[in-house]
């Protein structure tokens, strides 16, 4: 790489950290041990929270068989490539959009933010706070990484190791804290990661653990970057002659370890499934992912800004779950009992949870209509995510009105996809079981297909009702 062009790198991290700066970050994740769920799946929820400008899409990747010996470019690093790389569905940005710490630039490994593979490890990440320095342009980048754990991971520990490995080796950039949520049918893990360091620990079969945007894990981890302790000591963060290490203490930010804005919707999320306890169904995390503090006194309707941390706090209002920053919202119900192509499901809604509703997606499957695909941007009839978010730009400006009706119409609808899907799945495990796995895959592909279709279908439907009740002019 020239010089001129690392100068143009360094200076374009340089105004996107300025630019980050002025906010606060806000995704949010549900991690629960098989315990407690009614049918022994892990679950793995999460809400992708980037900004209103940061266009989405959903795409699946094939399989695929590399030649020995051959390197992998990714930001900003070069990597041995693997002699196979897994299937996997991938959400994140299009092409060419703007937002939440988004280059513009168009490049390769650059656009990942949750996932699923076809072991059925899902992979979700939450913005850190960390004392360690930045590393604007040096080391491996966070969208590489993402799209690494779902091209290589067999299990969710798997995902853990390799995250693990890159940072050891080559640094994390850009952001000196992250936090990858991770799952598989059998159990869940968290790895969070500075710039040149890591911890992580495996989520109690017994557990419900929300992650918001500061680190979690205090002196409970299972496995650690060499070095760790040593280097903070070095750093005058801590001093083993006063206590036992802990991870989040010494390497967070402590301005960002009790907040409100974070403290708050992990609080709420643990108050709504405590009752649920050994009986949690995906339905349950659809409810947490939709939540705005209704009934409380915390409930508010949504901002004509961005919520970001700075806005909620001049506000003086809460930080809700669910907001009209979401990208995308999963629920990824990991059941070990069943073939995986069959077991794992991550149900998927498009932009904001409540006015989109949930599909599934299978571990098995491997095609979507093309509007989800949609790789461009820009407004269009032709984007799913367009559809799903003008839905709920719209239902803003109605929203007493429009958000219940469409959150009751979704949840009823999903009632009746899990009608479908359980004849659909009793169909493609006895296939399986009569040695005729290939067909069992092109029913359970035939059926996330169609359910992804429907749901469009429906969308667009409300989508033109919404605009006749709120009177907002047809952009298409």
């Amino acid at each position: 790489m020239n010089k001129n062009r690392l100068i143009k790198i360094s200076l374009l991290s340089l105004i996107c950290f300025l630019l980050i700066s002025i906010s606060s970050f806000s995704c949010t994740t549900i991690l629960i041990g098989k315990e407690l769920t009614v049918d022994g799946s892990v679950i793995h929820a999460h809400n992708e929270d980037m900004g209103f400008t940061a266009v989405g899409r959903l795409w699946p990747v094939k399989a695929f068989t590399h030649k020995a010996g051959e390197t992998l470019k990714v930001p900003y690093v070069s990597i041995p490539q693997v002699e196979q790389t897994f299937q996997y569905w991938a959400s994140g940005n299009a092409l060419s959009t703007t937002g939440l710490g988004i280059s513009v630039e168009e490049r390769p490994y650059d656009s990942v933010l949750v996932g699923m593979n076809q072991w059925g490890v899902t992979m979700s990440c939450n913005w850190m706070y960390s004392k360690e320095e930045n590393l604007p342009g040096e080391g491996i980048r966070r969208y590489a990484l993402r799209q690494l754990i779902l091209e290589r991971a067999k299990t969710a520990k798997d995902a853990v190791l390799l995250v693990g490995e890159f940072i050891d080796k080559y640094g994390q950039a850009d952001w000196g804290g992250l936090d990858y949520c991770l799952a598989d049918p059998n159990e869940a893990w968290i790895i969070e990661t500075t710039s040149k360091h890591w911890v992580a620990r495996k989520v109690k079969d017994d557990e419900i653990l929300v992650v918001a945007n500061y680190f979690v894990i205090k002196d409970d981890f299972d496995l650690s970057s060499k070095g760790l302790i040593e280097y903070a000591e070095s750093k005058g963060w801590y001093d083993s002659k006063k206590g036992k290490f802990n991870f989040r203490d010494v390497y967070g930010l402590p301005e960002r370890m009790n907040n409100p804005y974070d403290i708050d919707r992990e609080n709420r999320a643990y108050k709504l499934l405590e009752s649920k306890k050994g009986v949690i169904v995906p339905e349950d995390l659809f409810i947490v992912l939709m939540d705005r503090y209704e009934g409380t006194t915390k409930y508010h309707k949504p901002l004509t800004v961005e919520p970001w941390e700075d806005v909620t706090d001049k506000l003086l209002i809460p930080r809700t779950i669910n907001t009209n920053l979401c990208q995308s919202s999963s629920v990824a119900q990991l059941r070990s009992n069943l073939p995986v192509e069959i077991g794992a499901v991550m149900w998927y809604a498009m932009a904001t949870p409540g006015y989109s509703g949930y599909f599934p997606l299978y571990a098995g499957a491997y095609d979507i209509p093309k509007e989800f695909q949609n790789v461009n941007g820009s407004i269009s009839p032709d984007s799913a995510w367009w559809t799903f978010r003008l839905i709920q730009k719209y239902g803003d400006t109605a929203f007493d009105t429009v958000y219940p009706m469409l959150k009751s119409f979704w949840l009823t609808y999903h009632a009746n996809i899990l009608i479908r899907q359980s004849t659909i799945e009793e169909k493609a495990l006895k296939l399986i079981r009569d040695n005729k796995k290939e067909e069992a895959i092109k029913i359970i592909n035939s059926f996330t297909f169609s359910e992804a279709h429907n749901i469009l279908q429906q969308a667009r439907f409300q989508l033109r009702h919404i605009q006749d009740i709120t009177g907002n002019v047809p952009i298409w």
